[in-house]
């Protein structure tokens, strides 16, 4: 009999007689101890953002029995092996090769899961969460990306040399001998059947994602949770509803409050209806008909520019525009996805919980900013140079009236330098030019949204144009800054370029881990709207959002239109009267900060509040009064926003607005 075995009290190796016993009893331990091992692995690489406290002890409990839990799960096919298997086919020489052939590849499974969530918090400095399961859908890029990043062919040999000796060790005990020697009459497996059966219900019923704690120390959240766990819920949450999970009102009120908020002297409302959210926004003089570029900047934050006290000189190009911009120093992305940059820049409205709008089903056939554009004449288009399929780009951008102008629409040798994740910016701007030159040679205006892709891992780029080498998150971003500093310099010899606003701002910042529940320093981002001889350098000191970036573009056009947007014209002549504001999110939480504070809404109508100190992201306590207020606003935009697209008041034909919810 093996060791393992034979260590067990006597009382537990009468309770494990029997195969299914065994084997379930196998893979349970295994899972666990993997599990244990990743737990302290990811306890060592965050242990300086970690608090030494009673909490961080409360969050090893939660997260080995999470752990216990998931190792139920991985421990019941095992247990229907040992159940459904015949025996004589358990008790053959070729069943034997068959068992430990299984269990070789189950344990490989697991070092490569406790690999993968190594590398993915180093990532993300979280368990696997919904970006997991996001990468596990878009798998061609996911993997390319993955295989350009890390040493794929040493990790893996290293994986299956592992498991092999592992598998080698366990069968020199005869641990596969002793499970595949167990009483298989059909009384026992009928018993463990139920058994098992019984334990999955109880976990499926009791053992819940949401019953983790949020912890002051976000970090220690992310160690109570187990990986496998996690990406589970993830998969079964990506989307939520917000009147199911959230705080609301009564759905009258909140709505009148939120036409309340919205409506300003510059941008009133368009009728009397209490549910019309939609505004008229009036030119302040002659339209012009300028182009309009958007350079979506990949994971640009905002404190890798100078402006913002970073002295690795990596933005020359972004300083410099930065003062001959229209510039908006104090502006924060909506999310940590580029699905919700995108979100953000087109449908100007604070970020819904779950999935970006992009990512869904109904996100199609969308008013967005291109519908202005498209009412005049425009050609509208979106450049990427990767495969828009990624994160349904090309569907909402196609739906919206685009032109999709990713790498598969464009010639072979406008490509000359690749990553799995797209064409290096260099590519797209070289793209973007002909594209613009075409447009004024035809006597069309145009609208381009650009989506780069070179700050993005594996931070490859084409050699030569900077004084760094490439695999590196700092040289990438001086590589991207560069791109942008080119765009502009051959844009500058065009025959369009003088009636050409170029709109340069990041889809979210490089990371949004930290150790408060939202930390709202990840998610300050550079944005800026230039061309010099159309728009005065300006300043822009208000705490603002992205959505608020293209309405402030269409009050430079001077154009007239209806928006069911939530943002305003920074510029406009009562802007100055307008509260700083902005909303940020990581998925399930939804926040509003305001200078005077920030209050994050979550599921379960849960919420909190803090002050904010922008600076350093630490939250400290805020008074009842100034919670209570914030909490509500924030429910009010939250809340009318969800309802805008859960109702179809978004589509380019929605119901007509009615008298009375009711």
């Amino acid at each position: 009999m093996p060791a393992f075995p034979n260590s067990l009290l006597p009382r537990l190796r009468i309770l494990f007689r029997s195969s299914p016993a065994r084997f379930a009893l196998i893979a349970f331990c295994l899972f666990f101890i993997f599990s244990l091992a990743t737990r302290g692995a990811l306890l060592a690489t965050a242990w300086h953002e970690l608090t030494c406290d009673a909490s961080l002890a409360q969050a090893l409990v939660i997260g080995i029995a999470y752990d216990a839990a998931a190792a139920a799960f991985a421990a019941f096919p095992w247990l229907l092996l040992g159940v459904l298997a015949p025996v004589r086919l358990l008790k053959s020489l070729p069943g034997k090769i068959l068992i430990a052939s299984f269990m070789t590849v189950f344990i490989g499974i697991l070092i490569f899961i406790a690999t993968a969530e190594w590398f993915f918090w180093d990532e993300f400095s979280a368990r696997f969460n919904f970006i997991a399961v996001d990468y596990l859908i878009f798998t061609p890029e996911v993997i390319g990306n993955i295989k350009e990043s890390y040493p794929m062919i040493p990790i893996l040999s290293g994986i299956v040399t592992i498991a092999g000796m592992l598998a080698w060790q366990m069968s020199r005990k005869r641990w596969f001998i002793w499970a595949i020697g167990g009483i298989t009459c059909w009384k026992d497996r009928c018993a463990w059947l139920i058994t098992g059966l019984a334990v999955y219900s109880l976990v499926v019923a009791f053992v819940k994602q949401s019953s983790i704690p949020v912890f002051a120390n976000q970090f220690h959240t992310e160690i109570a949770k187990n990986g496998c766990w996690s990406f589970l819920a993830a998969g079964k949450l990506m989307e939520l509803e917000y009147d199911k999970w959230y705080a609301k009102l009564p759905l009258d009120e909140a709505l009148v409050e939120a036409k309340q908020q919205l409506v300003t002297a510059d941008e009133p409302a368009t009728s009397q209806v209490p549910n019309d959210l939609r505004r008229s926004l009036k030119g302040r003089g002659t339209e012009h008909p300028w182009n309009v570029i958007v350079v979506c900047m990949e994971s640009m934050s905002g404190d890798y520019m100078g402006h913002n006290g970073n002295k690795a000189g990596i933005t020359p190009n972004l300083d410099r525009l930065s003062k001959e911009s229209v510039f908006f120093e104090n502006l924060y992305a909506t999310g940590t996805r580029t699905v919700r940059g995108i979100e953000a820049l087109t449908l100007n409205l604070p970020p819904t919980p779950g999935q970006s709008i992009i990512y869904r089903p109904e996100g199609i056939n969308l008013i967005t900013t291109f519908t202005p554009f498209l009412a005049r004449g425009y050609d509208c288009a979106f450049l990427y140079g990767g495969n828009g399929r990624f994160d349904y780009m090309n569907r909402y951008f196609s739906t919206s009236g685009c032109r999709i102008m990713d790498i598969k629409a464009w010639e072979k040798n406008d490509v000359t330098f690749k990553t799995s994740w797209g064409a290096c910016d260099e590519d797209l701007f070289r793209k973007t030019l002909a594209e613009a030159d075409a447009d004024h040679a035809a006597g069309r205006p145009f609208h381009f949204f650009c989506m780069t892709t070179s700050n993005h891992r594996p931070y490859d780029f084409p050699e030569g144009h900077i004084d760094m080498h490439s695999h590196d998150r700092k040289s990438a971003v001086k590589y991207a800054d560069w791109a942008v500093g080119n765009l502009i310099e051959q844009a500058s010899k065009r025959p369009w370029f003088n009636d050409t606003l170029f709109v340069i701002v990041a889809d979210h910042c490089a990371s949004s881990a930290g150790k408060s529940e939202i930390d709202v320093t990840k998610y300050h981002i550079p944005a800026m709207i230039y061309n010099p001889a159309l728009v005065p350098a300006k300043m822009v000191s208000t705490l603002c959002s992205q959505i608020d970036i293209m309405p402030t573009v269409f009050g430079l056009l001077n154009w007239n239109y209806q928006t069911l947007g939530y943002g305003h014209d920074l510029l406009a002549p009562f802007a100055g009267t307008l509260p700083g504001r902005t909303f940020v999110s990581n998925y399930q939480k939804i926040a509003l900060l305001r200078d005077e504070g920030i209050a994050i809404l979550k599921p379960n109508r849960k919420h909190s509040s803090y002050t904010c100190n922008m600076i350093t992201g630490d939250f400290s306590p805020i008074d009842r009064i100034a919670s209570d207020k914030l909490v509500h606003d924030a429910t009010v935009f939250y809340q009318s926003a969800s309802w805008l697209f859960s109702t179809g008041k978004l589509k380019k034909n929605p119901p007509a607005p009615s008298p009375s919810n009711n």
